[in-house]
């Protein structure tokens, strides 16, 4: 589908050409000569009008990908793995306590209150973590943008190798993961576990 641009923000984009034009002419003129700022300001709108494009497209182009970064699954169309049902892989949550109960907090209408222990499924994003400084084989997983723990380093080589055989290499991918909200025994510290529902890594 090919969008059509409004003729305001033509118009809009001609403005900020030739303001940009004329702050340029003011800039370098200045520092030249005087009788410059004119031709200057003149050279630079048609330079800018001509590639105004190709700046709009690198400007897009630099933008961070905040949704890739983060794991948002929202307006993406991530790979999602087949629903088992079974939860069999445990995330190491241990030093993501505090994010998971956050989340938990954040998201109360998620929970089976009836349940003990609690339980609470989302939707998890699996993200190859390859600037990670520990281990860059990592595989990280984020949960509302929360980041609620890392698949071990075993399971994460295996789980890069089912994403190149998928041709899926260094690509988020989706799961369902389900929180487990307990307590140790004897102790009324709430301690909280994750585990996703992707069929086993051979």
């Amino acid at each position: 589908m090919i969008l059509q641009r409004s003729q305001a923000e033509i118009d809009m984009s001609i403005f900020s050409i030739l303001v940009l034009s004329l702050f340029l002419g003011l800039i370098v003129g200045a520092g030249v000569d005087k009788s410059q700022i004119l031709p200057i300001a003149l050279v630079s709108a048609v330079i800018l009008f001509i590639n105004r494009n190709k700046i709009g497209t690198t400007d897009t182009a630099l933008q961070p990908d905040n949704d890739l970064q983060r794991g948002t699954a929202s307006g993406k169309n991530y790979y999602t793995w087949q629903e088992s049902g079974q939860f069999t892989f445990k995330v190491a949550t241990k030093s993501f306590q505090g994010a998971i109960q956050q989340l938990l907090q954040k998201n109360t209408a998620c929970s089976d209150v009836n349940s003990v222990p609690r339980e609470h499924i989302f939707q998890a994003c699996l993200i190859p973590d390859n600037d990670n400084p520990y281990n860059n084989n990592a595989i990280r997983i984020d949960i509302d943008n929360r980041t609620v723990g890392f698949l071990n380093l075993d399971e994460a080589l295996k789980f890069r190798a089912r994403l190149e055989t998928k041709g899926l290499s260094n690509q988020i991918t989706l799961c369902r993961a389900i929180v487990i909200e307990g307590a140790e025994e004897n102790d009324k510290t709430p301690s909280y576990n994750v585990w996703l529902d992707i069929d086993a890594f051979e």
